[in-house]
């Protein structure tokens, strides 16, 4: 599975050892999304992958292009 950039770092920072628990992190940080660093989308986002992560399946980081 691939991840953007933005997403990793959204996982770097809510990151709780497991997969259950880092879903349950974004999930609360996405009910209180909003402020200037409003980053819901991309916590949605990375909520709907990581929910769709199968047994044995890893995450990636790619690059955005510049």
């Amino acid at each position: 599975m691939l991840l953007s950039v933005k997403e990793m770092e959204t996982l770097c920072v809510f990151h709780a050892g497991t997969q259950s628990a880092t879903l349950d992190a974004l999930r609360f940080a996405a009910s209180e999304s909003g402020g200037p660093h409003d980053r819901a989308d991309v916590t949605q986002s990375l909520i709907n992958k990581l929910s769709r992560l199968g047994v044995g399946e890893t995450v990636c980081l790619a690059f955005d292009k510049e």
